[in-house]
């Protein structure tokens, strides 16, 4: 079901790294990061099943909402759980062109969907294999907390599927990091634009990202993008996919865009062997009470 060549370069590493000596028992049936960077990833990370979800199963409520707790969605556009399913080994994240009666104010036209986790986590490596949604609701991955100090985002992917007049925007990554102190009056934003020469819509990709003490790395298909110091990012975050519209950003979808879907093979959740013994899976304290 998981044919797509990284999964199956990475599933070739780990039968090699499974049999060398001080592996633990099974250490050959877990997967490894796809990094193309020459290094035997199998001496770097510890997988973890806790966290990590390949949905071959049905919509695994012990590790996910299948809605943010905290927010019904950028308007227009409503999160619903309705446009969250697992099938055929895949999660999918659905927007819709659809009204909903009874609908919070200030939403109309459009509903999308969210997936957050019950747990955050502090560093380690993050994976998924998706294709994006090819619509202007957006498709994005990403790690979030906030409390009554910081505000604290990685954005390791946002991406807009289809844009019917500017044809740049369905062929950028964009790869963000956020953090905010609300009293100080603080936003720090930064971001890449990493390009290709086809839409991201039209291909399955593998979006990777490395959170360390030290540094944040983005990967796309197994290639380094950014890499930026870890200044600030030190604090356990949720893990999320979501669409959204973004009306004063890429604009709103055109008439003819309907939505799509958002479709993800796994998402799978590393630590890195002989980091600092820090804890690294944390309850989500940003669910809702």
């Amino acid at each position: 079901m998981k044919s797509n060549f990284f999964f199956l370069l990475a599933t070739i590493c780990l039968c090699v790294s499974g049999t060398q000596p001080g592996n633990p028992p099974g250490a050959a049936d877990r997967p490894l990061p796809v990094i193309t960077d020459g290094t035997d990833q199998g001496e770097k990370w510890i997988y973890n099943e806790e966290i990590s979800d390949e949905f071959e199963m049905r919509f695994d409520t012990t590790k996910w909402y299948n809605y943010n707790p905290n927010w019904a969605g950028r308007p227009p556009s409503l999160f619903r759980t309705s446009n969250v399913r697992t099938e055929g080994g895949e999660l999918i994240l659905t927007g819709k062109r659809e009204e909903v009666a009874g609908a919070p104010e200030g939403y109309h036209t459009f509903t999308s969907a969210a997936v957050q986790s019950k747990t955050k986590v502090l560093y380690g490596y993050f994976e998924i294999e998706c294709k994006p949604m090819n619509s202007a609701l957006s498709s994005a991955f990403w790690l979030y907390t906030n409390d009554s100090v910081k505000q604290e985002e990685i954005d390791i992917f946002e991406i807009c599927g289809r844009h019917d007049t500017d044809y740049s925007y369905p062929k950028t990554y964009f790869a963000t990091s956020h953090y905010m102190l609300s009293q100080q009056n603080v936003h720090i934003s930064d971001h890449v634009a990493h390009t290709t020469e086809g839409r991201w819509a039209d291909q399955w990709i593998i979006a990777g990202f490395k959170w360390t003490r030290d540094e944040l790395v983005w990967y796309v298909n197994g290639k380094e993008i950014r890499r930026r110091n870890n200044d600030f990012w030190h604090s356990p975050e949720t893990i999320n996919f979501d669409s959204e519209a973004f009306p004063t950003w890429w604009g709103l979808p055109c008439d003819t865009d309907n939505g799509g879907e958002f479709r993800i093979k796994y998402f799978r959740y590393w630590t890195e062997k002989g980091a600092p013994s820090l804890r690294s899976v944390y309850e989500n304290d940003l669910k809702r009470n």
